[in-house]
Protein backbone atom coordinates (compact mmCIF):
# COMPACT_ATOMS: atom_id res chain seq x y z
CA UNK A 1 0.00 0.00 0.00
CA UNK A 2 2.90 2.36 0.65
CA UNK A 3 4.05 3.62 -2.74
CA UNK A 4 6.78 6.04 -1.79
CA UNK A 5 8.92 7.30 1.08
CA UNK A 6 9.93 10.95 0.93
CA UNK A 7 12.99 11.78 3.03
CA UNK A 8 12.92 15.37 4.24
CA UNK A 9 15.80 16.01 6.65
CA UNK A 10 17.23 19.36 7.64
CA UNK A 11 20.55 17.82 8.61
CA UNK A 12 22.52 17.44 5.39
CA UNK A 13 26.13 16.97 6.49
CA UNK A 14 28.24 14.40 4.70
CA UNK A 15 27.52 11.63 7.17
CA UNK A 16 23.77 12.16 6.98
CA UNK A 17 23.81 12.22 3.17
CA UNK A 18 25.65 8.91 3.12
CA UNK A 19 23.11 7.36 5.49
CA UNK A 20 20.25 8.64 3.34
CA UNK A 21 21.77 7.12 0.21
CA UNK A 22 22.31 3.79 1.96
CA UNK A 23 18.70 3.85 3.11
CA UNK A 24 17.45 4.66 -0.39
CA UNK A 25 19.51 1.84 -1.88
CA UNK A 26 18.30 -0.61 0.76
CA UNK A 27 14.67 0.33 0.14
CA UNK A 28 15.12 0.09 -3.64
CA UNK A 29 16.47 -3.43 -3.22
CA UNK A 30 13.34 -4.22 -1.21
CA UNK A 31 11.08 -2.82 -3.93
CA UNK A 32 10.19 0.52 -2.35
CA UNK A 33 10.71 3.94 -3.90
CA UNK A 34 12.47 6.55 -1.78
CA UNK A 35 13.12 10.11 -2.86
CA UNK A 36 14.73 13.23 -1.43
CA UNK A 37 12.77 16.24 -2.68
CA UNK A 38 14.80 19.37 -3.35
CA UNK A 39 14.18 22.59 -1.41
CA UNK A 40 12.61 24.27 -4.45
CA UNK A 41 10.30 21.40 -5.32
CA UNK A 42 6.68 22.62 -5.42
CA UNK A 43 3.99 21.04 -3.27
CA UNK A 44 2.26 17.95 -4.56
CA UNK A 45 -1.07 18.72 -6.19
CA UNK A 46 -4.33 16.89 -5.73
CA UNK A 47 -3.84 15.22 -9.13
CA UNK A 48 -0.56 13.78 -7.90
CA UNK A 49 -2.06 12.27 -4.78
CA UNK A 50 -2.49 15.03 -2.22
CA UNK A 51 -6.11 15.38 -1.20
CA UNK A 52 -5.51 18.56 0.79
CA UNK A 53 -7.72 21.43 -0.35
CA UNK A 54 -8.89 24.77 1.00
CA UNK A 55 -12.46 25.64 1.85
CA UNK A 56 -13.98 28.79 3.31
CA UNK A 57 -13.13 27.73 6.85
CA UNK A 58 -9.75 26.03 6.76
CA UNK A 59 -7.54 23.64 4.86
CA UNK A 60 -8.85 20.10 4.95
CA UNK A 61 -6.27 17.94 6.63
CA UNK A 62 -6.26 14.76 4.56
CA UNK A 63 -2.93 12.94 4.15
CA UNK A 64 -1.23 12.70 0.79
CA UNK A 65 -2.09 9.27 -0.60
CA UNK A 66 0.48 6.51 -0.80
CA UNK A 67 3.37 8.42 0.77
CA UNK A 68 5.16 8.45 4.10
CA UNK A 69 7.41 11.35 5.06
CA UNK A 70 10.55 10.53 7.04
CA UNK A 71 11.46 13.91 8.45
CA UNK A 72 12.83 15.96 11.32
CA UNK A 73 10.98 19.02 9.97
CA UNK A 74 7.23 18.24 9.84
CA UNK A 75 6.24 21.69 8.59
CA UNK A 76 8.49 21.38 5.56
CA UNK A 77 7.06 17.91 4.89
CA UNK A 78 3.54 19.35 4.99
CA UNK A 79 4.55 22.11 2.61
CA UNK A 80 5.88 19.55 0.15
CA UNK A 81 2.78 17.39 0.57
CA UNK A 82 0.48 20.32 -0.09
CA UNK A 83 -1.28 19.72 3.21
CA UNK A 84 -1.29 17.17 5.98
CA UNK A 85 0.69 13.97 5.52
CA UNK A 86 1.75 10.81 7.31
CA UNK A 87 4.95 11.47 9.23
CA UNK A 88 7.65 9.22 10.66
CA UNK A 89 9.64 11.58 12.84
CA UNK A 90 13.43 11.41 12.70
CA UNK A 91 14.70 12.31 16.15
CA UNK A 92 17.29 15.05 16.43
CA UNK A 93 18.06 17.48 19.21
CA UNK A 94 15.63 19.94 17.61
CA UNK A 95 12.83 17.53 16.69
CA UNK A 96 12.78 16.05 20.21
CA UNK A 97 11.25 19.33 21.34
CA UNK A 98 8.14 18.70 19.25
CA UNK A 99 5.01 17.34 20.98
CA UNK A 100 5.48 13.58 20.83
CA UNK A 101 1.74 13.01 21.09
CA UNK A 102 1.39 14.44 17.59
CA UNK A 103 4.00 12.03 16.21
CA UNK A 104 3.37 8.51 17.53
CA UNK A 105 6.12 6.96 15.39
CA UNK A 106 9.74 8.06 15.55
CA UNK A 107 13.20 6.68 14.77
CA UNK A 108 16.65 7.60 16.05
CA UNK A 109 18.68 5.95 13.31
CA UNK A 110 18.42 5.49 9.55
CA UNK A 111 20.55 2.37 9.62
CA UNK A 112 18.00 -0.22 10.71
CA UNK A 113 14.90 0.95 8.81
CA UNK A 114 13.59 -1.41 6.14
CA UNK A 115 10.60 -1.56 3.80
CA UNK A 116 8.57 -3.80 6.11
CA UNK A 117 8.99 -1.33 8.98
CA UNK A 118 7.82 1.57 6.83
CA UNK A 119 4.89 -0.36 5.39
CA UNK A 120 3.78 -1.32 8.88
CA UNK A 121 3.98 2.25 10.17
CA UNK A 122 2.09 3.51 7.13
CA UNK A 123 -0.69 0.98 7.66
CA UNK A 124 -0.95 1.94 11.33
CA UNK A 125 -1.23 5.63 10.45
CA UNK A 126 -3.77 4.82 7.75
CA UNK A 127 -5.83 2.73 10.16
CA UNK A 128 -5.47 -0.49 8.15
CA UNK A 129 -5.18 -3.62 10.34
CA UNK A 130 -2.04 -5.71 10.13
CA UNK A 131 -2.40 -9.31 9.04
CA UNK A 132 -0.52 -11.34 11.65
CA UNK A 133 -0.61 -14.82 10.16
CA UNK A 134 -2.67 -17.36 8.23
CA UNK A 135 -3.67 -20.89 9.04
CA UNK A 136 -5.29 -23.37 6.64
CA UNK A 137 -8.75 -21.95 7.40
CA UNK A 138 -8.21 -18.61 9.12
CA UNK A 139 -6.69 -15.18 8.76
CA UNK A 140 -5.48 -13.78 12.08
CA UNK A 141 -5.42 -9.99 11.87
CA UNK A 142 -5.65 -6.90 14.02
CA UNK A 143 -9.05 -5.52 14.86
CA UNK A 144 -10.38 -2.47 13.04
CA UNK A 145 -13.23 -0.09 13.80
CA UNK A 146 -15.41 -1.79 11.17
CA UNK A 147 -15.36 -4.99 13.27
CA UNK A 148 -17.85 -3.63 15.82
CA UNK A 149 -20.90 -5.41 14.35
CA UNK A 150 -18.96 -8.67 14.11
CA UNK A 151 -17.91 -8.39 17.75
CA UNK A 152 -21.50 -7.99 18.89
CA UNK A 153 -22.44 -11.06 16.83
CA UNK A 154 -19.59 -13.07 18.37
CA UNK A 155 -20.63 -12.24 21.93
CA UNK A 156 -24.41 -12.37 21.33
CA UNK A 157 -25.01 -15.87 22.72
CA UNK A 158 -25.38 -15.96 26.54
CA UNK A 159 -22.85 -18.79 26.80
CA UNK A 160 -20.13 -16.46 25.49
CA UNK A 161 -20.20 -14.33 28.63
CA UNK A 162 -20.57 -17.13 31.16
CA UNK A 163 -16.81 -17.12 31.79
CA UNK A 164 -15.65 -13.79 30.37
CA UNK A 165 -16.64 -10.15 30.20
CA UNK A 166 -18.97 -9.22 27.35
CA UNK A 167 -19.36 -6.00 25.40
CA UNK A 168 -20.98 -2.80 26.62
CA UNK A 169 -24.72 -2.39 26.06
CA UNK A 170 -23.85 1.10 24.85
CA UNK A 171 -22.52 0.69 21.30
CA UNK A 172 -21.02 4.18 21.27
CA UNK A 173 -19.06 3.36 24.41
CA UNK A 174 -17.85 0.06 22.95
CA UNK A 175 -16.90 1.77 19.67
CA UNK A 176 -14.80 4.31 21.58
CA UNK A 177 -13.17 1.50 23.56
CA UNK A 178 -12.34 -0.39 20.36
CA UNK A 179 -10.91 2.72 18.73
CA UNK A 180 -8.73 3.45 21.75
CA UNK A 181 -7.53 -0.16 21.87
CA UNK A 182 -6.51 -0.13 18.22
CA UNK A 183 -4.67 3.17 18.52
CA UNK A 184 -2.79 2.41 21.71
CA UNK A 185 -2.37 -1.31 22.42
CA UNK A 186 -1.10 -2.59 19.06
CA UNK A 187 1.53 0.16 18.60
CA UNK A 188 2.65 -0.03 22.24
CA UNK A 189 3.04 -3.79 22.61
CA UNK A 190 3.21 -5.08 19.05
CA UNK A 191 0.47 -7.58 19.90
CA UNK A 192 -3.00 -7.78 21.40
CA UNK A 193 -6.27 -9.57 20.82
CA UNK A 194 -6.69 -10.30 17.12
CA UNK A 195 -9.68 -11.11 14.94
CA UNK A 196 -10.18 -14.62 13.57
CA UNK A 197 -11.50 -14.34 10.03
CA UNK A 198 -12.52 -17.32 7.91
CA UNK A 199 -10.53 -17.46 4.71
CA UNK A 200 -13.42 -19.07 2.85
CA UNK A 201 -15.90 -16.21 3.21
CA UNK A 202 -14.24 -13.42 5.21
CA UNK A 203 -16.59 -13.77 8.20
CA UNK A 204 -15.19 -13.01 11.65
CA UNK A 205 -15.80 -15.88 14.05
CA UNK A 206 -13.84 -14.92 17.14
CA UNK A 207 -10.86 -13.28 18.78
CA UNK A 208 -7.59 -14.65 20.12
CA UNK A 209 -4.23 -13.25 21.08
CA UNK A 210 -2.15 -11.95 23.94
CA UNK A 211 -2.50 -9.24 26.56
CA UNK A 212 -0.69 -8.11 29.69
CA UNK A 213 -2.44 -8.54 33.02
CA UNK A 214 -1.29 -6.22 35.81
CA UNK A 215 1.43 -7.89 37.88
CA UNK A 216 1.84 -10.85 35.53
CA UNK A 217 5.25 -12.27 34.71
CA UNK A 218 4.24 -13.42 31.23
CA UNK A 219 1.79 -12.25 28.57
CA UNK A 220 -1.58 -13.97 28.76
CA UNK A 221 -3.36 -15.97 26.08
CA UNK A 222 -7.02 -15.18 25.52
CA UNK A 223 -9.48 -16.71 23.06
CA UNK A 224 -13.18 -16.67 22.20
CA UNK A 225 -14.92 -18.36 19.27
CA UNK A 226 -18.51 -17.67 18.26
CA UNK A 227 -20.94 -20.22 19.69
CA UNK A 228 -22.08 -21.52 16.29
CA UNK A 229 -18.46 -22.05 15.19
CA UNK A 230 -17.31 -23.98 18.23
CA UNK A 231 -16.36 -27.68 18.12
CA UNK A 232 -15.02 -27.29 14.59
CA UNK A 233 -11.35 -26.98 15.53
CA UNK A 234 -11.03 -23.26 14.88
CA UNK A 235 -9.92 -22.41 18.41
CA UNK A 236 -7.11 -24.97 18.44
CA UNK A 237 -6.04 -24.03 14.93
CA UNK A 238 -5.81 -20.36 15.81
CA UNK A 239 -4.21 -20.76 19.23
CA UNK A 240 -1.51 -23.16 18.04
CA UNK A 241 -0.46 -20.71 15.34
CA UNK A 242 -0.67 -17.71 17.66
CA UNK A 243 1.44 -19.40 20.34
CA UNK A 244 4.08 -20.37 17.79
CA UNK A 245 4.12 -16.75 16.64
CA UNK A 246 4.45 -15.49 20.20
CA UNK A 247 7.48 -17.62 20.94
CA UNK A 248 9.24 -17.37 17.58
CA UNK A 249 8.41 -13.84 16.42
CA UNK A 250 7.64 -11.93 19.62
CA UNK A 251 10.34 -13.62 21.68
CA UNK A 252 8.15 -14.71 24.59
CA UNK A 253 9.86 -16.74 27.29
CA UNK A 254 6.53 -18.03 28.55
CA UNK A 255 2.78 -17.53 28.24
CA UNK A 256 0.16 -17.73 30.96
CA UNK A 257 -3.59 -18.34 30.83
CA UNK A 258 -6.25 -18.05 33.53
CA UNK A 259 -9.46 -20.04 33.79
CA UNK A 260 -12.32 -19.83 36.23
CA UNK A 261 -13.08 -22.93 38.27
CA UNK A 262 -15.21 -25.45 36.38
CA UNK A 263 -14.59 -23.89 32.96
CA UNK A 264 -13.93 -27.32 31.53
CA UNK A 265 -14.02 -26.26 27.89
CA UNK A 266 -11.20 -23.73 28.32
CA UNK A 267 -9.22 -26.17 30.47
CA UNK A 268 -9.45 -28.81 27.75
CA UNK A 269 -8.16 -26.36 25.15
CA UNK A 270 -5.21 -25.36 27.33
CA UNK A 271 -4.31 -28.96 28.11
CA UNK A 272 -4.27 -29.83 24.41
CA UNK A 273 -2.09 -26.78 23.77
CA UNK A 274 0.43 -28.08 26.30
CA UNK A 275 -0.23 -25.72 29.23
CA UNK A 276 0.39 -26.96 32.77
CA UNK A 277 -1.49 -25.91 35.91
CA UNK A 278 0.58 -23.59 38.10
CA UNK A 279 -1.34 -22.56 41.18
CA UNK A 280 -4.04 -19.92 41.42
CA UNK A 281 -4.39 -16.22 40.70
CA UNK A 282 -6.91 -13.40 40.72
CA UNK A 283 -8.80 -12.56 37.54
CA UNK A 284 -10.93 -9.41 37.70
CA UNK A 285 -11.37 -9.83 41.44
CA UNK A 286 -12.26 -13.54 41.31
CA UNK A 287 -10.22 -16.65 41.94
CA UNK A 288 -8.81 -18.43 38.90
CA UNK A 289 -6.55 -21.33 37.96
CA UNK A 290 -3.21 -20.28 36.50
CA UNK A 291 -1.72 -22.14 33.55
CA UNK A 292 1.78 -21.79 32.10
CA UNK A 293 3.43 -22.76 28.82
CA UNK A 294 7.14 -22.44 28.07
CA UNK A 295 7.44 -24.38 24.81
CA UNK A 296 4.76 -24.57 22.09
CA UNK A 297 3.39 -28.07 21.71
CA UNK A 298 3.96 -29.63 18.25
CA UNK A 299 0.85 -30.00 16.08
CA UNK A 300 -1.23 -33.07 16.81
CA UNK A 301 -1.25 -35.92 14.33
CA UNK A 302 -4.64 -35.63 12.59
CA UNK A 303 -4.88 -39.39 12.18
Amino acid sequence: MLKKVRIVLSEKDGGTREKIERLRERLREQGMEAEVPGPEQPPETAQRGSCAQKDSQERKRIPSAGALYLTDHPEEARRLAGGDCFILLYLTEESRRLPMGAYPYAVESLEEIDADDLEGIYRRLLGVPWEILRTPRLVVREQCEQDLDSLYEIYAHPDMTAWMEGLSADRAEEAARLQSYIRTVYPLYGFGLWMLEKRADGRCIGRAGFFWRDGAEYPELGFAVKKEEQKKGYCMEACRAILAYGFSELGFGGVQALTRENNRAAEAVLERLGFQRSGTAQADGEGAVRWLLFTPKPPEDPR
